[in-house]
């Protein structure tokens, strides 16, 4: 990774005036998430929905001599300001992942003690759909607030401090979401030959209130704040945008654990950190991901969970009708995303330099 230094006068990160919704960076599972797999298509966005940077006004708000993250500037000197411009480091980034998949192993087992003693045996299967919603949906968000806590520790522990997560309704613009949810939907269709080779998903969530309350609102707050919001930001502070966006994606799929989620999660983590950086808000993020996630319960209870777009539609010309639309949309739109991206970044070196 290449670091993103920052000069002794660049502004103080922690002030809103000083930078731009598309600009600025945010601050600071095998989770049971089934992900959708049939997606749609549509005409890419329109040219506002890749915000410019600088599109916002900013204010004239005073410059300090501090690093990007609110930490001392890079002349500053001890061995508390040296180790928050190290963090984070390639093995922070194992340890945060070893943290997140280690509070999911933990409380899994506790789940299958559970069962054992509850005379289910060690296959939830046998449980009735209703109770495996609630010991999942338990099960879950236990798992993901120990996650959470233990990297927020982890990362005051090794230096990073400054504000690690950013709501605003100003970042909530519907084109930006509209493009953003048929983006989500032509990755599924584009992948579909890719995920067709890899081993069925393999998981079972239950069903009812629970099992929606667990897909549709603990994964999209929980795996924001700590995908986005954590580890991201973590990265934008030092690394800057790009870096963070393509490894935060990673470390989205990663957490997702069997294969086929791997892959269209990484992607779809892709759409949601653009979106988050776009926007400089997780509320943005969060309402996709839980529409993401309400589409896949949908096919969960449907019994399409495993379904292939090209299972659904009849007759093979109209699939590469659909497959060619989707990839059409996917590359124009992530070229626009990788244009824009690099426009923030260079946004960011000329602050630093300033």
């Amino acid at each position: 990774m290449e670091e993103n230094r920052t000069e002794p006068a660049a502004p103080h990160a922690g002030d809103p005036s000083q930078e731009t919704a598309a600009a600025r960076g945010p601050r600071g599972e095998n989770g049971p998430e089934p992900v959708s797999r049939q997606g749609g298509a549509a005409a890419a966005g329109e040219p506002h929905v890749f915000p410019e940077p600088g599109a916002a006004a900013s204010g004239g708000g005073k410059q300090t001599a501090s690093g990007k993250d609110g930490n001392a500037a890079p002349g500053g000197a001890g061995p508390e300001s040296a180790v928050r411009r190290r963090f984070p480091t390639t093995g922070d980034l194992f340890a945060m992942l070893g943290i997140a998949l280690g509070a999911q192993a933990l409380v899994g087992l506790f789940g299958l003690l559970f069962s054992l003693f509850a005379g289910h045996g060690a296959n939830y299967n046998t449980m009735e759909p209703a109770a495996l919603g609630r010991l999942v949906a338990a099960l879950y968000f236990v798992s993901m607030a120990v996650a959470l806590g233990g990297l927020l520790y982890y990362r005051r522990v090794r230096g990073g401090r400054g504000r690690w997560a950013r709501f605003s309704t100003r970042g909530l613009n519907p084109a930006l979401l509209l493009w953003a949810f048929v983006m989500m939907c032509a990755v599924g269709v584009v992948l579909e030959p890719l995920l067709a080779l890899l081993p069925e998903l393999q998981i079972n969530v239950g069903r009812g209130f629970w099992t929606i309350l667990s897909l549709v609102l603990f994964a999209p707050v929980f795996e924001e704040l700590i995908c986005r919001g954590v580890v991201l930001g973590s990265l934008r502070s030092r690394y800057g945008v790009t870096i963070a966006w393509l490894v935060s994606s990673l470390f989205f799929g990663i957490l997702h654990g069997q294969p086929v989620q791997v892959v269209n999660a990484f992607v779809v983590g892709l759409v949601l950190g653009y979106v988050y950086i776009a926007t400089d808000s997780l509320w943005a993020a969060m309402i996709l991901h839980a529409l993401n996630n309400a589409v896949a319960y949908l096919m969960l209870v449907t019994g399409h969970a495993n379904t292939l777009l090209i299972d659904l539609i009849p007759g093979r010309t109209l699939y590469v009708a659909v497959y060619v639309v989707a990839l059409a949309v996917l590359v124009v739109s992530g070229y626009m995303m990788w244009r824009a991206l690099r426009r923030m970044k260079e946004a960011e070196k000329n602050r630093a330099g300033a």
